[in-house]
């Protein structure tokens, strides 16, 4: 993965278009939800992701995801939390881009690249762009994946997948036994 220190870095015009965007709308601070008109942007909707933010704990839950994406994936992340999910390259600090997008209230861009079923490599670009509602905090994070060259091989691609249920446990401490039924308490067994 790359973190890109300038826009001129990249190649996607999709990603520029988008930061111009938000260079524009962002006046002192960062761009207000309500700035970002879809109808502006109908080419580039299939590649875009807009993330809710939590803060205590920071969590990013995908409320909106374009179909390119989630063909990409390889299935639907819409209502889900990054930390549920396995990206196709589970060290890609996605969480950590996501948190320091928020933290320096910026843009971050670059590039990830994933293996592919046959072993190859696959690069794409990404932005991540904050945005506040009606508030000072970023509220959510306007995103965007372009994936050039991937026109006829989305299949190549090793698909996400959940988080083994441990590995959630271990990363999310709020998580009750109640509010995931396969999970039992220590000391007991499941009755049948």
């Amino acid at each position: 993965m790359s973190i890109y220190r300038h826009e001129s870095e990249l190649k996607s015009e999709m990603i520029r278009a988008l930061h111009r965007w938000w260079m524009s709308k962002r006046g002192a601070d960062i761009p207000d939800r309500s700035a970002f008109d879809p109808t502006d942007f109908r080419k580039l909707l299939p590649y875009i992701l807009v993330t809710d933010i939590e803060h205590a704990p920071f969590r990013v839950r995908y409320r909106v995801v374009g179909t390119r994406v989630v063909e990409a994936t390889g299935f639907n992340i819409t209502g889900r939390y990054l930390d549920e999910l396995m990206p196709t390259e589970p060290e890609a600090p996605w969480l950590d881009l996501y948190a320091r997008c928020c933290k320096t209230r910026m843009p971050v861009i670059g590039s990830s690249t994933c293996t592919t079923t046959s072993g190859g490599l696959f690069t794409h670009e990404f932005g991540l762009f904050p945005l506040r509602k009606n508030s000072t905090s970023v509220e959510q994070v306007l995103s965007i994946e372009d994936y050039a060259n991937l026109s006829s091989t989305l299949t190549d691609l090793v698909e996400w997948r959940e988080r083994p249920t441990e590995t959630l446990l271990s990363k999310t401490c709020s998580l009750s036994a109640t509010l995931v039924p396969s999970i039992i308490p220590l000391g007991r067994t499941r009755q049948s």
